[in-house]
């Protein structure tokens, strides 16, 4: 095995402990998706919860990390469609039940992003946790002045300590950014 191959296994094992740990429980026919994200996500990006669903014809993967929202949609044969939203340009989030599925709504500038078929006890979780990593990056980006460096760092590990505490994030994930976040 390469190295590469072994990083790429490392980080997909990674991956699925952060699926894990965020209770994620719906990924019908995105098997191929969930192989591909250790090529889309960053080193340092967490994985806060990820569900299946419908957009535009095709199934899809859509994860929440704590950076941006993805959607990915390998090919049966070749090719990847992958479309990120930064938290930054979403509007509104929304769902609505069915007997069987939801449907949820992402709302970024005029665009408006159906995704269609999620489980309907998925997609209270999946918006909860998408609002939730909105509103981290939103009061992250609120504390950027240079005097409140030490106070941004103390409430960067406090908000990093909740997410570990409500198991959305592994302790190993939990060192490493706190590592990150102190400079060690």
């Amino acid at each position: 095995m390469t190295e590469d191959n072994y990083e790429t296994n490392n980080r997909l094992e990674q991956i699925k402990t952060q699926f894990t740990a965020a209770g994620v429980s719906d990924l019908f026919g995105t098997k191929k998706e969930v192989k591909a994200l250790p090529e889309l996500l960053s080193a340092d990006e967490i994985v806060l919860y990820a569900t299946s669903g419908f957009v535009s014809k095709g199934t899809v993967l859509v994860v929440v990390t704590d950076q941006r929202l993805l959607f990915i949609n390998k090919g049966l044969i070749y090719g990847t469609d992958f479309k990120e939203i930064p938290f930054k340009h979403i509007n509104a989030v929304s769902y609505s039940k069915g007997l069987v599925f939801a449907k949820v709504s992402i709302t970024n500038g005029a665009n408006v992003t159906l995704i269609e078929q999620v489980s309907k006890d998925n997609a209270p979780t999946f918006v909860q946790k998408l609002k939730y990593a909105i509103e981290q990056q939103e009061n992250a980006s609120t504390h950027v002045t240079v005097e409140n460096t030490n106070d941004n760092s103390i409430n960067n590990l406090r908000n990093l300590k909740q997410l570990l505490d409500d198991g959305i994030i592994t302790q190993d994930d939990f060192d490493a950014k706190k590592k990150q976040i102190l400079g060690i």
